[in-house]
């Protein structure tokens, strides 16, 4: 039970639904916000033609219908391989993903929740080395999550159906290696 949950029975439910929701999607955006400050950073002029020498992260501007898309998300698709111009359903999508990806691993997959959503747990000499998720966004899980903690194993999720993020092949390896110690 949440915490609404215990203040206020079952009508705490949908208040207790809605804060694990936004806790989900804030971890992440901080995951696709530290991408896109790294992105912004190596495009920045430097030296004497920088503006200023604060050291804080200038916020991200938004990305509007007709200017470029980022790595993996934004309103126009990326020019490069991604979930949706790979013809590939997202489950044969990710599974071709990972297993070109890191063949130095063994990746267990398994469907979930009626074949909404799947796990790919990532192994290396018998060790669980990472969990990833993929699911809608309109799902609220957080058991594998909490249970990937309590085992101090990696977790990753990503998104299927969220609009405006493509899942390129580009970010979903870059950020899948890094979860793995690789980069």
């Amino acid at each position: 039970m949440g915490l609404f949950s215990n203040l206020f029975g079952d009508s705490g439910k949908e208040l207790d639904n809605a804060l694990n929701k936004m806790k989900n999607l804030a971890d992440n955006f901080v995951d696709d916000d530290e991408a896109r400050l790294r992105q912004n950073k190596a495009a920045a002029p430097s030296g004497s033609e920088s503006l200023s020498n604060n050291p804080r992260p200038v916020p991200v501007t938004p990305v509007v219908e007709e200017g470029p898309s980022g790595d993996s998300w934004g309103p126009t698709m990326p020019d490069e391989p991604n979930q949706y111009n790979s013809g590939l359903s997202y489950q044969e999508y990710f599974t071709r993903l990972f297993d070109e990806a890191f063949p130095a691993y063994q990746i267990d997959k398994e469907n979930i929740r009626d074949g909404r959503a799947m796990t790919f747990t990532f192994s290396q000499g018998g060790v669980k080395k990472l969990v990833v998720e993929v699911i809608s966004e309109r799902s609220n899980p957080n058991k594998i999550r909490n249970d990937c903690r309590k085992q101090q194993i990696p977790y990753l999720r990503y998104y299927y159906d969220y609009n405006g993020w493509w899942n390129t092949k580009s970010y979903v390896t870059r950020r899948t290696s890094k979860a793995l110690g690789l980069g």
